[in-house]
């Protein structure tokens, strides 16, 4: 839909930390439902994918339940943050892309409600299909306070650890451009995500680190939401 539009994304991978620059990165462009039918989402989001993936990126969709309102998202992933300079070095002359951006962005100017470039903070080694066999997420993004970048992006990576720990497979993001955070917990389903959840709220290590975390004020709770992957499907 309205993939690819405010190119503020190109200058935001200048201030993510070295670290993470040889891990996952992602571009997520979020949309509002298309006349309320998502089937016309992913219809846009079919004629984009091919250009993209043959310029080198893994594709996902996903939808999402924020505060009951559903969004869409277009995720364009990539191994590292040297792929993604690659890809957007060809993206913006691309015959293929500037045909679609023809056809189709004022559309997708109508829809899209944000874009965020994210990069994997927590597992050095993680790549764009990380999430493959996984189609249950349970999100959360936080925003440091001035001068606590250094103390959150800490925090998140310790978070994900504690998730980690106690059975859940979690990865942590940082967006330098906002000083963003995204914690991410996935799951094989909505019923393991209760299980895990639950057994989670019991322990005494998230609990401690839970309580720690909030009395050190270094950051702001932004938003929490649900999410499904619809592409690529991986059910029965």
């Amino acid at each position: 839909m309205k993939v690819f539009l405010k190119v503020k994304v190109i200058i935001i991978a200048l201030t993510l930390a070295v670290t993470g620059a040889r891990a996952e990165v992602m571009e997520v462009w979020s949309h509002n439902l298309d006349g309320g039918d998502y089937a016309r989402n992913v219809k846009q989001y079919e004629r984009l994918r091919p250009i993209v993936e043959n310029l080198g990126a893994y594709v996902e969709y996903y939808m999402e339940d924020m505060d009951g309102a559903a969004i869409s998202h277009f995720v364009v992933k990539f191994d590292n943050m040297r792929s993604w300079g690659a890809y957007r070095d060809r993206l913006s002359m691309h015959p293929s892309f500037l045909k679609w951006n023809k056809r189709h962005r004022a559309r997708a100017n109508q829809l899209q409600v944000d874009t965020s470039l994210m990069n994997n903070i927590y597992e050095p080694s993680a790549k764009a299909d990380l999430y493959r066999g996984a189609d249950t997420f349970f999100i959360t993004q936080w925003k440091a306070m001035p001068g606590k970048t250094a103390a959150m992006r800490a925090a998140m990576i310790e978070g994900a650890k504690i998730a980690e720990n106690n059975g859940i497979f979690a990865q942590a993001y940082a967006n330098g451009y906002s000083d963003m955070f995204m914690a991410v917990w996935a799951f094989d389903s909505y019923t393991g995500a209760a299980t895990q959840l639950e057994y989670l709220e019991n322990s005494r290590e998230f609990q401690s680190f839970f309580k720690r975390t909030a009395d050190q004020k270094i950051g702001i709770f932004i938003d929490q939401s649900w999410m499904v992957k619809t592409q690529p499907y991986e059910g029965e």
